[in-house]
């Protein structure tokens, strides 16, 4: 949808002091008029109007506390993936061939082939990298500002 770009007119004000006093978010008010936040936010505090952002920043928290659980449990599961493909390095194999005439022939190894092992660490070692990179994110996650704040601020809003 394509927002309007022209100076907000005396009616288009006059409707966010009224949907501002019905408890609307910025986000909501902007979404009626076919405005940006910005462009809202930025009538808004001309005209004395501030909005609530407890409830905002408690829902931006809680989605934060869902994703680090949710990138923690994935961490996790990385890890014993990791293990697992290790302990597949140690184990006996299958390997099978077809001879000329197409028949099949299997038998069993103490553990893998080489190229077999080589699949595995390589394997071993995504499993790890993405681990160590979702541990990054968290890391982030707990030093930084939250990208909410940023935008606010960049509004003028808080």
């Amino acid at each position: 949808m394509k927002r309007n770009t022209k100076p907000l007119s005396t009616k288009e004000q006059e409707r966010i002091r009224l949907l501002h006093s019905q408890g609307l978010s910025l986000n909501e008010i902007g979404r009626q008029l076919h405005r940006s936040n910005s462009t809202i936010g930025k009538y808004a505090k001309q005209m004395g109007l501030s909005f609530d952002r407890a409830k905002t920043k408690n829902a931006t928290k809680a989605k934060q506390a869902d994703a680090a659980s949710l990138r923690a449990d994935l961490k996790l599961r990385l890890l014993r993936e990791a293990q697992e493909l290790m302990d597949d390095l140690h184990k006996p194999q299958l390997v099978y061939t077809f001879t000329p005439s197409g028949k099949y022939v299997s038998h069993d190894v103490p553990k893998p082939p080489p190229a077999d092992a080589r699949n595995l660490m390589t394997s071993v070692g995504i499993a790890l990298q993405r681990s160590i990179e979702l541990e990054k994110v968290d890391q982030r996650s707990e030093t930084s500002v939250t990208v909410i704040d940023d935008y606010l601020k960049t509004l003028g809003i808080s």
